[in-house]
């Protein structure tokens, strides 16, 4: 009689290429961090276990805490523990809240375990695998799991003018006197009033809207080192040490490696 063989085993599912979706205002990284040294934003970030769980320790607290979803505001210092698998990370602009909960003006205390998780983590998913066809149901996960604006909250026209003028030119480096003078306030005036109207220090709202600026640019095809001076770093080790400090690991680390990110850019 003829042997039947065993069939052979099918191969293991290749996970998915590290993502990195930049919006006008908005930002979503998906792909395995591990260890992440203590940091602070410049946005409220939203982190979303795709596969294990986020396990969160605040500069204030002993004690890791561990859930599917955690909402951490703008400033606060952190540690993180991603060691078991793929994480989402999403941030909004602090001038342009999309969302209630990510407002960095708004949002003090972290929050854990959102209500609306579940559909959000599939869609999240489902985004990681086919960001081309899954935008409109991570939208509506996003929206339903944070909140909506039903419009965007005017700024002050002098914090307004003072973010374009940094946009404008970021190699530039505007002094804090001279931004002052623009808007013809005290340079104390003015770090009070920005940081009343968007919720984070204008020091450290430069250094996040350069991050993105870099990231832009490493989209369109230019090398770290190339994306660091556009944005107005003085050297790649300045952006090193600064990108560091603002999400805990090294630009190496996530931009570059053996598995570099997919980029992708949204209107």
């Amino acid at each position: 009689m003829p042997r039947h063989l065993p069939k052979p085993a099918a191969a293991p599912q290749q996970a998915a290429t590290p993502l990195i979706c930049l919006w006008p205002q908005r930002l979503l990284f998906i792909g395995p961090l591990g260890e992440v040294a203590p940091h602070r934003h410049a946005a409220t970030v939203l982190l979303v276990a795709l596969q294990g769980e986020v396990r969160v320790r605040l500069s204030a607290e002993r004690r890791w805490r561990q859930a599917q979803t955690a909402l951490v505001p703008a400033g606060c210092m952190h540690a993180l523990d991603l060691r078991g698998g793929i994480t989402a990370v999403y941030y909004n602009d602090p001038h342009q809240p999309f969302h209630p909960a990510m407002s960095a003006r708004d949002a003090r205390e972290p929050c854990f375990d959102l209500p609306g998780e579940a559909p959000l983590r599939q869609a999240l998913r489902n985004f990681h695998q086919a960001p081309d066809d899954g935008g409109a149901v991570l939208e509506q996960a996003l929206a339903a799991a944070l909140g909506l604006y039903p419009q965007v909250n005017a700024l002050d026209a002098r914090v307004a003018q003072t973010i374009g003028l940094m946009q404008a030119d970021l190699g530039e480096n505007l002094p804090l006197a001279a931004l002052a003078e623009a808007a013809a306030l005290s340079p104390s005036r003015l770090q009070h009033l920005f940081q009343d109207q968007t919720g984070v220090p204008l020091r450290r709202f430069r250094i996040w809207i350069r991050f993105r600026h870099a990231l832009e640019r490493i989209a369109a095809g230019a090398s770290l080192t190339t994306a660091a001076f556009d944005a107005g770093f003085a050297s790649s080790t300045h952006f090193s040490h600064a990108f560091k400090a603002m999400f805990g690991v090294s630009p190496a680390s996530v931009l570059a490696g053996a598995t570099p990110p997919s980029i992708l850019m949204r209107p």
